[in-house]
């Protein structure tokens, strides 16, 4: 092919057809630019399709990721219940009694209360796609923006849940709640042990409870500081609570838009 335009050129040129010779050389370019141009939009589209296949297994993983996520927060508000419920239950037990007297069903419930969650974030596919760069491989930039603001909102409450747990539960509230070993020997609650088999971890402590347990409870400075402790431990499952309601409806909902999403690709 290149030989047969080869000749025609010469044989114009032999003619002395320049003219001709121009026009043929100007439309000659013209071709191998338009066919420069349809290999490059055939390799654009090529690229293009290879994107969009990596942005549907994107998609795919975070929809995984949120299931997870979901499911690990319903069980961080179950929870939390357990510890709203139990703080309920031993200050409505004190009010009743004036006091720590007829403990024995509310022992377990003091030692639940020594019991947090951390808070893991499941959504490994979402934090990859940050680092990388290729979360602005996504098209649908609302979805976009919603995983972004999701993933600094997660970010953030596990930085509080940290804090909470290391600063208030461990180091303020637990200490108090097991400081004499008096409550240990009485165990979990039923509930409490199912969370705790449920996360892998030990669910009896062995320690001997004091026989004077109760004369040492309502001495008046450990009465006051205990209950107010128990009713601290009940805001602070309060607050951990609403956290994990408020990115369970906002995973939710980006989880939603990612099924609407997959069926239209």
């Amino acid at each position: 092919m290149i030989n047969f335009f080869r000749k025609i050129r010469q044989k114009m040129l032999t003619n002395n057809k320049v003219s001709k010779y121009l026009m043929y050389a100007i439309g000659e370019i013209v071709l191998v630019v338009i066919g420069i141009l349809i290999a490059l939009q055939i390799n654009n589209w090529n690229e293009n399709q290879k994107i969009r296949k990596q942005e549907t297994i994107y998609i795919q993983n975070l929809k995984n990721d949120l299931n997870t996520q979901i499911k690990t927060l319903n069980f961080y508000i179950d929870f939390q219940d357990l510890i709203i419920q139990n703080s309920n239950i031993i200050i409505a037990h004190f009010n009743k009694n004036k006091g720590f007297y007829n403990m024995d069903s509310i022992y377990p419930r003091l030692n639940d209360l020594s019991i947090r969650t951390t808070f893991i974030n499941n959504n490994s596919t979402l934090t990859e796609m940050i680092n990388s760069g290729e979360i602005n491989i996504l098209s649908n930039q609302t979805l976009k923006k919603d995983l972004l603001d999701f993933n600094q909102q997660v970010v953030t409450f596990m930085k509080i849940t940290q804090n909470n747990n290391t600063n208030l539960i461990d180091l303020l509230i637990v200490p108090n709640l097991i400081k004499s070993s008096n409550f240990a020997s009485s165990g979990y609650t039923k509930a409490m042990r199912t969370f705790l088999k449920a996360s892998h971890r030990k669910n009896e402590i062995n320690y001997v409870k004091n026989n004077d347990v109760e004369n040492f409870l309502n001495e008046p400075k450990e009465r006051n500081e205990l209950i107010n402790n128990v009713a601290y431990r009940y805001e602070m499952a309060q607050i951990q609570k609403s956290g994990n309601e408020d990115l369970k409806a906002k995973a939710e909902y980006i989880l939603a838009d990612i099924i609407k999403e997959l069926d239209n690709n």
